[in-house]
């Protein structure tokens, strides 16, 4: 079940201790003052201030990550390897200086398997992509490989993708 937005710094004060490592899909949203910030898309206005989309085989190993990704990207950590790609895409858009910690709402939801819940990060990017014009804007790694995925299957594999899950399609606000 998705649960509802979740602070990122509470998650990060509580050690991530309402997490499971089960596999699972994330959802990264910008709030300021309990709404949502509005981001202008190529095709139309994101109102859900979404900023990443991502899975993980192990969801709270995943989340503890990207809070440590951030950190180091305030403190401008140099010639580290983040653990996360979310601090340096912040430096590379610039909304490290323009987003606070406590800005960042997170929701997410647990699947069965790693697979699933890859295929479901997968169909979220191209559902968003195709509804805005573009993938979330924190989202820079995603290759054309994401955007190969057809209604039934991912080009060049026999493997069936499942329809996006209606609580991630809902939280991302696309129809």
């Amino acid at each position: 079940m998705i649960v509802n937005y979740h602070g990122l710094v509470e998650l990060a004060n509580s050690a991530f201790s309402s997490l499971s490592n089960m596999p699972g899909v994330y959802i990264v949203f910008w709030m300021k003052n309990s709404r949502c910030v509005e981001i202008p898309r190529m095709l139309r206005i994101d109102r859900k201030g979404v900023l990443y989309i991502g899975s993980s085989k192990k969801l709270k190993n995943r989340l503890r990550n990207l809070w440590i990704s951030l950190q180091m990207a305030r403190s401008r950590a140099k010639r580290k390897k983040y653990p996360h790609t979310f601090g340096p895409s912040l430096i590379y858009t610039g909304l490290i200086d323009r987003i606070l910690d406590e800005e960042l709402m997170i929701c997410f939801k647990h699947f069965k398997n790693e697979n699933y819940a890859k295929d479901q990060e997968k169909l979220a990017l191209l559902k968003y992509t195709r509804y805005y014009g573009e993938p979330p804007p924190l989202n820079l790694n995603v290759g054309r490989k994401y955007f190969l995925i057809l209604g039934l299957g991912e080009v060049g594999t026999s493997r069936l993708v499942p329809k996006l899950d209606a609580d991630i399609k809902n939280a991302l606000g696309v129809p």
